[in-house]
Formats: C-alpha cells, structure tokens, sequence
C-alpha cells in the first residue's frame, strides 16, 4: 500500500491516495511504510490510531523473503481491529516478475486465515499482472498498483455499497 520501490522512492499517487481518488467518500489513513514486514507492524499496530470503519492489512513479500511466520502476526492485527469496532480487509500477495520462494504458499496462507477467520479478502493474485508495469523487480509501477487498489475498492464496494 505504500508504494514504495528502490528502497526511497515512492510513486507520485501512492496507492492510497488513488484509494481515496476513487472513493472520495472513504477518509484513508496511510500508516504503511515502504520495506514493513508484518511482525514489525504488528508490534505497533495497537498504538495506531485509527478513526476508520475498514483496515486493509497489505503485508506478505517482506515476510515472505525473510522466511517469517505471517500468519502469526496478521492474525494478531486482525483481532485489534476487530476489538476496536472495525473490519479488517486483508490482500493477497501482489506478483512480481522475480521468483520469490515461498510466495505461493504465503499467499495461500493469508487465504486460508482469510477464509478461517471471515475476514474480507482482496485477492491479488488474481489481478492481471504484467511484468513490465513494475518500477523494481518487487514493486508495483501505477498501472499494476491501480489495478491492485480497484481489487481492495471491489471488496469496499460490496461491505459498504453505500459510500461506492
């Protein structure tokens, strides 16, 4: 979600920001940091202070790479946000040009904790992917990012139709 790449730059409308292009109703907090594994959010997550209905927890390649347990701390983040009155939505993982072993298999995991736990799920692995709309071998350029946040504006749509 933050759109980062190449480790400091960042894409002119993260993808936030194009969140909030296209639902101009939805008021969008962006607490994502560029290279975030899940564990390391989730050791801060409860401190945030979020004022919105929706939380769409986006995290898996960095864990993934580093071979460490996700389930394990998304399920975590799930619970906080549930404790404070609010619906998590998780994503899949986004694919990348580059094999990334583990990936498969993490992003069934967020699936499957999607599935077991009831949680809404933006499925991107299923968004058409096209290895030259990438800005670095693991980050999204705008074409492939839009179409990863319509996915997430998709799952909006049906838990709030109201606000589409």
């Amino acid at each position: 979600m933050h759109g980062g790449y190449k480790g400091y730059l960042r894409l002119a409308e993260p993808p936030a920001a194009t969140l909030k292009r296209l639902r101009p109703r939805y008021s969008v907090q962006d607490f994502s940091l560029n290279g975030e594994t899940a564990a390391q959010r989730a050791a801060t997550f409860e401190s945030e202070r979020r004022d919105g209905r929706f939380v769409v927890i986006a995290h898996g390649i960095n864990d993934t790479m580093q071979q460490l347990p996700l389930a394990a701390s998304l399920r975590p983040m799930i619970e906080i946000a549930r404790r404070e009155g609010r619906e998590p939505i998780l994503t899949g993982l986004s694919r990348q040009p580059v094999p990334i072993p583990g990936r498969v298999s993490a992003n069934q995991s967020i699936r499957r904790l999607a599935f077991d736990l009831h949680v809404p799920f933006a499925d991107w692995d299923a968004v058409k992917f096209a290895p030259d709309e990438m800005e670095d071998p693991l980050h999204p350029a705008k074409q492939y990012s839009d179409r990863l946040v319509r996915s997430i504006v998709a799952v909006l749509d049906r838990l709030a139709p109201e606000c589409a």
